[in-house]
C-alpha cells in the first residue's frame, strides 16, 4: 500500500474546500495515511454522495493512519484521481462518518505520485446524496449569528434593539414589531448582501463594547 506522510487533514460531517476550514476547527496533523487511486467517477461520488466501503477494503486500511504519540484512527485514507483528492473517515460498517479536503500543496504533492500508481477497484454503494451547501461555510456562520441575536432580542423584548438593527438593515421602521422581526427573518432565507455583513459586525462590536 501506499502512504502520504505529514498532512493536515480537517473532518467535517460534509465536504468543504480548504479555503473555508475555520480558525474553530479541530485540525489533525497526520503523520501517515494510506492513498488509494480510483477513478474520477469514484471520486465524485465520495464527495458528493453517503457512501458505504465493504469489510475488505475497511481490512485494508485498518489502523494504518497515524498521528502524533502513536494514536491512529482506525478507518481512514485519502482516495485520488490524479486530479482531485478526498480523505475519507469510515466508521465500523464501512459508512462514511467524516470528509476532508487537502490544502493545496498536498493535494497538487498527491495527484502528482498518483501519475504512475495503478487505479484500485473499490466496492461501495451509494446511500443517499449528501448535503453540499451552495453558500459557503462563513455565510452559513454569519447567518446563524444574526438569527441567534435577534431571535434573543425578540424573546427578551428588548424591542428598541431590535428596532436599532431593523432601520441599519432596511433603513426604515415598519409600525409593527411582529412585522420588522419576521421580515428579519424571510431576509436571511435569501442569500447574503452587504447589509448582512453590516449587521453582523454590528452584533459583533457590540459584545466587543460590553
Amino acid at each position: 500500500m501506499d502512504y502520504y506522510y505529514d498532512v493536515l487533514l480537517n473532518f467535517q460531517d460534509s465536504y468543504c474546500m480548504f479555503y473555508e476550514w475555520d480558525s474553530d476547527d479541530e485540525i489533525e496533523y497526520v503523520k501517515k495515511i494510506p492513498l488509494v487511486k480510483v477513478e474520477a467517477k469514484t471520486i465524485f461520488n465520495f464527495i458528493c454522495k453517503k457512501i458505504k466501503v465493504d469489510e475488505e477494503f475497511l481490512k485494508l486500511i485498518e489502523n494504518k493512519t497515524k498521528l502524533k504519540g502513536n494514536a491512529t484512527l482506525k478507518y481512514t485514507c485519502i482516495f485520488s484521481d490524479g486530479k482531485n483528492c478526498i480523505a475519507l473517515e469510515f466508521d465500523e460498517g464501512g459508512i462514511v462518518l467524516s470528509k476532508s479536503s487537502l490544502i493545496l500543496e498536498d493535494e497538487l504533492n498527491i495527484n502528482e505520485f498518483m501519475y504512475n500508481i495503478a487505479l484500485k477497484k473499490i466496492n461501495y454503494e451509494i446511500i443517499s446524496d449528501d448535503i453540499i451547501s451552495e453558500e459557503t461555510r462563513q455565510e452559513i456562520k454569519i447567518k446563524k449569528i444574526i438569527k441567534v441575536e435577534i431571535d434573543s432580542i425578540y424573546e427578551k423584548k428588548e424591542y428598541s434593539k431590535l428596532k436599532y438593527l431593523y432601520l441599519e438593515w432596511f433603513k426604515e421602521l415598519l409600525p409593527s414589531i411582529e412585522e420588522m422581526y419576521q421580515n428579519m427573518l424571510l431576509k436571511l432565507n435569501s442569500k447574503l448582501t452587504s447589509q448582512e455583513y453590516n449587521i453582523y459586525e454590528l452584533i459583533k462590536l457590540s459584545y466587543h463594547n460590553v
